[in-house]
């Protein structure tokens, strides 16, 4: 009898001990990871040329307006001056036929052909200033510099960034939070973030809970009691330490334990 005493008292204090380490699990906050998102702009210029400036770094802040970059306009520069000279021939030629045509010594087709061709030439003489001034890149937005794509004597295409700019205060962090903890966020309730940098948290509000679901990608089982559970993308507008955001940052979401079906229903 003793030979069976014993083992069935180890079995016990074994069975208790894992029931205790399961209640102690079960008791754990659940955690939920999520990523720092941020409104980037393609600091770019529809105008083709090559780069002969470029004034600002990685890490700078910019200005809305604030020079960025500089393309080579001598050869737009120089078709302008041509242009104005022909514009001012044009222009005398044009009065001289406005005479002959009021002394009634030329038709009015010929006034009219004039008149169209200094229009036309003012037209483009505005179109070719434009694209000289939008050879200065400018920022579109204020932000910060994130990425410097191109350097200096490179030559920039049609929307390719000289830099990327970052806009600080359109920094988010997004979750993927199951239907069954929904209860627990709102709009316009703050949570602190925890991030993987020692001592370093952030402070985010809820600003949005996007109504697509998705499923879960775990699979429910009767151990588990859990039907399937649908899960929520949740937006959190980051309020501090925002210097300190970088895209693609992993942080972390503390929620509360909630109850399994089994112990709700008891």
């Amino acid at each position: 009898m003793k030979k069976l005493i014993i083992p069935a008292l180890l079995l016990g204090m074994i069975l208790s001990g894992c029931q205790y380490f399961m209640k102690e699990e079960k008791a754990k906050d659940p955690v939920f990871m999520g990523y720092i998102e941020n409104t980037q702009v393609n600091v770019t210029t529809r105008i083709p040329g090559r780069i002969t400036e470029i004034y600002v770094d990685e890490g700078d802040s910019v200005q809305a307006g604030e020079k960025v970059a500089q393309l080579d306009t001598r050869p737009l520069e120089a078709k302008l001056s041509a242009m104005k000279a022909k514009l001012a021939n044009v222009l005398v030629n044009k009065k001289r036929i406005e005479n002959l045509y009021k002394a009634g010594a030329i038709p009015k087709q010929k006034l009219d052909n004039i008149e169209t061709s200094y229009a036309m030439l003012s037209d483009n003489i505005k179109e070719l200033t434009i694209n000289i001034d939008d050879m200065t890149i400018r920022a579109p937005m204020d932000g910060i510099v994130t990425v410097r794509v191109l350097e200096v004597n490179q030559m920039i295409p049609p929307g390719m960034p000289v830099v990327i700019e970052t806009d600080p205060q359109g920094t988010w962090a997004r979750f993927s939070i199951p239907e069954k903890y929904l209860g627990q966020i709102r709009p316009g309730k703050k949570f602190l973030l925890r991030s993987n940098v020692p001592g370093l948290t952030f402070e985010g509000k809820v600003i949005q809970i996007i109504p697509m679901a998705d499923f879960a990608t775990f699979t429910p089982t009767e151990l588990r009691g859990e039907r399937d559970v649908r899960t929520f993308n949740v937006k959190m507008k980051i309020t501090e330490n925002i210097q300190e955001c970088k895209p693609g940052m992993s942080v972390y979401l503390t929620l509360e334990p909630m109850k399994n079906q089994t112990e709700s229903h008891r």
